[in-house]
This record gives C-alpha cells, sequence and structure tokens, in this order.
C-alpha cells in the first residue's frame, strides 16, 4: 500500500510539474450534440496539428462540453468520436494568437459497420468485410464497475465462448473454450490453455508446442479492448489455434494522466492498481503496477500476485515507430483440488483431501519482454516485425507426491507485410508472414517423501509457420478471401535420471482457408468460410505414457479439423438494434481425450467429433441511455465415432460443452454519470467423461453493479463502484475435471459474494 501510494504521489507531481510548463497561446472549445440537439457527454475529441501530426485527446463532460487550452499557433483539425454515430471531422482551424476559437459539432446517427479489428486478418480491416466470426469486447465493459480479476468477467457475453473459472476470483486459473476447442486443458493445478491461441498485444502467451500453463501475467485493468476469432484460425494463428483471444492494451494518451483504484471484497480480497502514462513529444509512454490478494472460497486457496505492465512507443518519423513493451507478474496460488459429488454436496467449500495433505500450490514468476517494429513502405503497405522474450520460473511447484522445479523461456519472431493497392483494377490487401517460436524447457521432479530426483528432464518445443492471405475486393461491397498455412512442429526430451533415449516428434501440416463477405449495405454484411484447423499433444500430452514410462507416445497424432460456417452482422433502426450471428459445421477426427487419474493422466486419439453450432448476439437501445445485451449458444457436439480400445462410446456427446448457453445484460448509465447493470448466464447441464454416466448440473448465476464515473477533462474524478456477485447464492460448478478415473469432477465457485472500491483519476 505505501509503495503504490507513494508512486501515485510521484505521478501528481510529475503531471503538475508537466501542465506549468505549458504556454498558453489559444483555446479550442465546443459542445457535442446529437441530431436533436441533445448534449452528448463521454464523446472522444482529438486534436490534431496537421503539421506535427501530434494529438491531443479528451472526452465531454455531462454538458457535452470540451476545451483543448494551450493551443500553439497551427493548423488543426477537430475529430469527434461517439459509438453508433458517424465520426465527424472539422476542416481546418488555423490557430494565429491568443483567442478562443469556438467549434460545436453535431454527430450523426449511422448504421454503418465501422469498427475495425486486427485479430481476423492480422492487420486492421473493418469487421463487415471480415469472412469469420469476431467478436470486440471495449474497455468499458472489461473494466467499468468490475472486479477486474479474470477473462470470465469479459468473455461470457461472447457467444460460442465459455471461461470456466476454477477457483471463483482470480486470473490465473481459468480454461478458455471457444466451440469445444480448449476442454484438454484438464489440470486442477494450473487448468492453462489448450486448443485456443491468447495473445496479449499480438505476443502469444502460448510457448511453442502451443500450451499456456496458466494466465499469469495478463494486466486487465491496462487492456484497452479484447478481441475474440471464433472457429479454425490455423490459417493465420497455426498450431493450437481453434480459436483466438487477443488482448489490446492501452498505450499513453495525449494528455497525462494517472489513476489509482482499490478494490476490497468478499473472502478477504484486496486489490490495488495504478496506472499512468501520456506523450512527451514523440514518445508516448503508459505504466501500471497492480497488487492482487484474496484468501479464497474454498480451504487451501490463498493467491496473491504482484507485478507491473510498461508500454512505450516512439514514433521514429511520419511513417515508423517503434513500441516497446515490458511486464512482470509474480503469482502464488494454492490448490484445493476436485471434488465428487459426494464431498460437492456434503461442504463445497472443502479442499480435496490428497491436495490438503500435499499442500498442493504453485509459485510463478514470468517477465516478458517485446520489441515491435512497424513501419509504412510504398503508401499504404505496412511492414512490421515483432521479437519477444519471456522467461518463466515455476519455483517451487508442490504436487501430489513431489516437488516441481521448472524453467522455460518462450522466446520468437514474426515478420508481417501487408500489400494494399489494386490488382487488375480491383482492391487487394495481400497479407503475408513467418513466425518462428522456440521454447527451451527444464523440469526436475523430486519426491516429497524420500527428497530423490525422479525426473530431470531437458526438453525443447521448436515451431515455424509461413502464411499468405489474400482479400480481393471484386466490388467495393464484396469481397473474397483465400489462404494457407504450412507449419512444422517439433518436440524433443530427454529425461537425465533415467538412461532412456532422447524421445523426438515432428508434426507438419498445411491449412487452407477460403471465405466471402457481402454487404449489400453500409448497415449489413454476410460471409461465409470453409477452414480447417490443427493442434498436435502438447509436451506434457506426449511425454505421459501408460504405465508411467518415460519417452514419447508415438500412437498420439494431431487431431485436425474442418470447418464451414454462415454469418452476418448489422444493425437497424439507427443502430439502435445490433445482431451478430452465425451457424457453423465443423468435424474433428482424431480427436484427443485424457483418461486416467490426475496427476498422471494419458491421453490418445479416440475417434471423430460432429459439431453443429448455432451463435446470436444481439444490442438493443431500449430509451437512450438503457442497452438490452443478449447471447445464445445451441452447441450439439457429438462422438460420430469413438472407440479407446475399452469402449466403444459413439453418439455420446462431447463432455465438458454444454449444449445451450445463455447470458444477458440490462445496462443504465445516466447523463450525470451513474451507472448500473444486472446481468444473468445460464449454462446447461453437460457430461464431465467420455461415456456420459456423470455431468455438471445446469447453473444460472446473477449478478448486480453500480457506480459512478464522470470525465471532465484535467479535472480529478472520482469513481466509486460496487458488485454483488450471485444474488441468488446459487451453488454450482464451472470447471470439471474430464473424465477423472477417482470421479473427482467438480471445482465450487462462490455463493453470494460483495466487493467495492474507489478509482480516482487525474
Amino acid at each position: 500500500m505505501r509503495f503504490l501510494t507513494g508512486a501515485l504521489m510521484l505521478c501528481v507531481a510529475f503531471s503538475a510539474t508537466a501542465w506549468a510548463q505549458n504556454s498558453t497561446t489559444a483555446n479550442i472549445s465546443g459542445t457535442v450534440t446529437d441530431p436533436l440537439g441533445a448534449v452528448m457527454p463521454r464523446a472522444t475529441v482529438e486534436l490534431l496539428n496537421t503539421a506535427t501530426n501530434i494529438t491531443r485527446r479528451q472526452t465531454t463532460n455531462e454538458a457535452g462540453q470540451y476545451i483543448f487550452t494551450d493551443v500553439p499557433s497551427g493548423e488543426y483539425k477537430v475529430t469527434v468520436v461517439f459509438k453508433g454515430f458517424r465520426q465527424s471531422v472539422s476542416s481546418l482551424i488555423n490557430v494565429d494568437g491568443p483567442k478562443v476559437y469556438p467549434m460545436d459539432v453535431t454527430l450523426e446517427v449511422t448504421d454503418v459497420l465501422e469498427t475495425v479489428v486486427v485479430t481476423g486478418t492480422r492487420s486492421e480491416q473493418e469487421i463487415g468485410k471480415i469472412s469469420s466470426a469476431v467478436s470486440v469486447i471495449p474497455r468499458e465493459e472489461i473494466q467499468q464497475g468490475q472486479r477486474v480479476s479474470t477473462l470470465e468477467e469479459s468473455l461470457k457475453r461472447v457467444a460460442g465462448v465459455r471461461v470456466e473459472d476454477e477457483l471463483g476470483g482470480n486470473g490465473s486459473r481459468v480454461r478458455i473454450i471457444i466451440r469445444g476447442a480448449g476442454t484438454r486443458a484438464n489440470s486442477p493445478a494450473g487448468s492453462g490453455v489448450r486448443g485456443v491461441k491468447v495473445l496479449v498485444d499480438g505476443i502469444p502467451k502460448n510457448n511453442a508446442g502451443g500450451s499456456a500453463q496458466d494466465l499469469t501475467n495478463i494486466d486487465l485493468q491496462s487492456a484497452e479492448r479484447i478481441e475474440v476469432l471464433k472457429g479454425p484460425s490455423s490459417v493465420l494463428y497455426g498450431n493450437q489455434s481453434g480459436g483466438v483471444v487477443n488482448i489490446l492494451t492501452q498505450e499513453g494518451p495525449p494528455e497525462f494522466f494517472v489513476t489509482y483504484r482499490q478494490t476490497v471484497g468478499s473472502y478477504q480480497l484486496y486489490k490495488e492498481h495504478l496506472k499512468f502514462g501520456g506523450q512527451r513529444d514523440r514518445l508516448s509512454y503508459y505504466f501500471s503496477l497492480f497488487r492482487n490478494d484474496q484468501d479464497g472460497y474454498r480451504a487451501n486457496s490463498r493467491f496473491n500476485n504482484t507485478g507491473f505492465t510498461s508500454k512505450f512507443r516512439y514514433t521514429i518519423d511520419s511513417v515508423s515507430s517503434l513500441t516497446g513493451i515490458v511486464t512482470f507478474d509474480r503469482n502464488f496460488q494454492q490448490s484445493p483440488g476436485p471434488l465428487t459429488a459426494r464431498q460437492f454436496a456434503e461442504n463445497p467449500r472443502q479442499a480435496d483431501p490428497t491436495f490438503l495433505a500435499n499442500d498442493v500450490h504453485s509459485m510463478v514468476k514470468e517477465t516478458r519482454l517485446a520489441a515491435i517494429y512497424h513501419r509504412q513502405i510504398f503508401g499504404d503497405d505496412d511492414l512490421e516485425i515483432t521479437g519477444y522474450w519471456i522467461p518463466r520460473t515455476l519455483r517451487p511447484f508442490r504436487q501430489i507426491g513431489v516437488f516441481i522445479d521448472q524453467f522455460f523461456i518462450n522466446r520468437g519472431v514474426n515478420v508481417r507485410y501487408l500489400y494494399a493497392g489494386r490488382v487488375g483494377g480491383f482492391g487487394s490487401r495481400f497479407t503475408t508472414g513467418l513466425e518462428y517460436q522456440n521454447t527451451p524447457i527444464r523440469t526436475t521432479t523430486t519426491s516429497s517423501t524420500t527428497r530423490n530426483i525422479t525426473s530431470a528432464l531437458s526438453e525443447h518445443a521448436n515451431t515455424i509457420g509461413f502464411y499468405a492471405l489474400e482479400e480481393f475486393s471484386i466490388r467495393p461491397n464484396l469481397t473474397l478471401t483465400a489462404g494457407g498455412r504450412y507449419d512444422n512442429v517439433r518436440f524433443d526430451s530427454q529425461n537425465f535420471a533415467t538412461t532412456a533415449p532422447r524421445a523426438e516428434r515432428t508434426f507438419s501440416r498445411f491449412t487452407p482457408k477460403v471465405g466471402i463477405a457481402y454487404q449489400p449495405t453500409s448497415a449489413l454484411s454476410f460471409y461465409a468460410n470453409y477452414s480447417q484447423g490443427f493442434e498436435t499433444p502438447v509436451i506434457g500430452e506426449l511425454r505421459i505414457l501408460p504405465g508411467g514410462v518415460f519417452g514419447f507416445n508415438t500412437n498420439l497424432d494431431p487431431q485436425v479439423s474442418t470447418n464451414y460456417e454462415v454469418g452476418a452482422r448489422g444493425g437497424f433502426f439507427n443502430r439502435r438494434l445490433t445482431f451478430d450471428t452465425a451457424i457453423f459445421r465443423q468435424n474433428i477426427r482424431d480427436f484427443i481425450s485424457p483418461f486416467g487419474t490426475f496427476p498422471n493422466n494419458s491421453f490418445q486419439n479416440v475417434g471423430e467429433v460432429k459439431q453443429n453450432g448455432f451463435e446470436l448476439s444481439t444490442q438493443l437501445q431500449v430509451i437512450p441511455r438503457l442497452a438490452l445485451s443478449t447471447s445464445y449458444s445451441f452447441s450439439d457436439f457429438t462422438f460420430a465415432s469413438f472407440n479407446n480400445g475399452i469402449s466403444n462410446f459413439s453418439g455420446n456427446r462431447l463432455p465438458g460443452v454444454p449444449k445451450h448457453q445463455l447470458y444477458g445484460e440490462l445496462r443504465y448509465t445516466s447523463l450525470m454519470g451513474i451507472y448500473g447493470a444486472v446481468e444473468s448466464q445460464y449454462v446447461g447441464r453437460f457430461f464431465v467423461n467420455d461415456a456420459n454416466n456423470a455431468f455438471n448440473p445446469p447453473y444460472s448465476v446473477t449478478n448486480l453493479r453500480f457506480g459512478y464515473e464522470r470525465e471532465s477533462g484535467r479535472k480529478i474524478r472520482f469513481s466509486p463502484f460496487i458488485g454483488v456477485n450471485n444474488i441468488f447464492d446459487r451453488k454450482y460448478s464451472a470447471f470439471a475435471l474430464i473424465n477423472d478415473a477417482l470421479r473427482r469432477y467438480y471445482n465450487p465457485l462462490p455463493g453470494i459474494n460483495v466487493y467495492g472500491g474507489l478509482g480516482i483519476t487525474y
């Protein structure tokens, strides 16, 4: 607390010094209104100096007013942006002398699909021209009034996506499932990610083998937006890309700011977060510090982490920039373990006796260093080179009967080139790139009873991929997409505690995609696509052989998916009603399924899965400032063929995926800055084993949150908030341990719990 408070005082002193250095020459001010003359608070206003390309930004106050002070002589443009309205760009304002230059703005309502995303094509593209299912969660929905603890808070509103929270509130123990991809992340003491690519500013959390042990070092208080790409995405992102989650973080804004936020809540929750940023000449900077502590809902589930996030962007010249990212996170987490149905019914807050007796816990330290060079070439062409070096230490990791000490470095280089021009008189966007990623891993396992080393592993995961994607505009409203990617993934492992030889496996695959996007009007877009994806076994799945013998399972192959999809997105009635829908059919062959008893699970290819799905998201502006958002997912996922050598479960449902999932939120924001929201999520029952003789019961959870937030230029802003989760005190589990031989399937989550806090921004 003293550290963050001291840092806050330094930031305020720094900002005061910076402000004092400005010289007053002129002011540009005005009021932003809608077509009916109503003022528009919280509209984003940018002031651009056309000679220097320096931009200042602020938001309108509760009266719809803005003012830029200390404006030196020169030519300027004012741009105003507000969701659901057409962007307004003023004519040139010639500032000459110390006076007030009025610039009132009236925004026009628009149905146009103007959202720009980067995840769908690895470069900025209007969402209406993308032939894939893409969703965007803005900063307001990630942070405002939320605990800002896990991705579950943000992603549960996305149709086709489910984030399973293992422990009920910390950011590291979640499992992300997108259209069924991700259920193999099956460790109750590390969860992690399988089958889904998780990126932060385009830099992978997954290692070279495709897995991510947990989601430490994701500072959601620094998130600008989250983009979700659903369905097989191997054409751009390679192995383990049944879906993509890309968290894009804030950059330093034109005007200096500093924000301190403190949150307290049930189960001794205590969170602190300090962030500040700004711009000086050609350098933008952003820095955040965070600390999270919680005893946890269940026994043996204490959690704490501390760390920082920093991002610097230097504009080299008018066509090139260099971005640097440095982050660090220290994460301690106890693990209560999964429960049987009987244990769950008796006392959902208890820990599994075996986990409790072994004091299962982990300590993770992770540093992320990255550099991104971006340059415009030949006008509209883009070159981007990204390099990253991410050392990670897992020490100690107390597991059942053993101590694990692990160190690895996730390192890689990505090169992407975008050609944007015309070919044969038609518009063309051609993206090509190379990705190289390498992860050396050192793991030592020691018996907790004899203290003898039982395993000393030296392992490598290595992947290289080449991709190309063409977006060809036959007409301005009709875009054809075609592309492909070739990947080579190699694993090797040697156990120096045995005489066994080094084990090696190599997998390679070409994955194509074709698609079409058609916009009959500026407010409506249809798309269709065919794509393939593949998921290799991760190194831990290859290494675990039946019987515990060291080596790689030579009978375990990648699972390959083929996806057919059609969808539509758009808005009606001046965007009072917006929607996004998709229908898909996906076939997966050589499906990889876990079996056995944690932590000695084995994996095998069991057959073919057929997936038929429907997704629908809507948002309705019921009355001004009152919005209703809904999403629904229908997932009919079954084993077309299944044979594990013992049983034939053909026709059974895929475990871990509910057939029905529904989310709804009613949100109100007043002109005075008061806001409130009620949200509810329903998840249908889902089976927890391939035999379909045990299931996770259906559940519904309703949450409330309220707060006050008002922006008014450089003034100090207080933002109190309070939330109540699971207001009906439901008893439920979301994260299931699939196919556990001891039938310990369930991870209970908290009943009714509260949190509240205060943010202060200068």
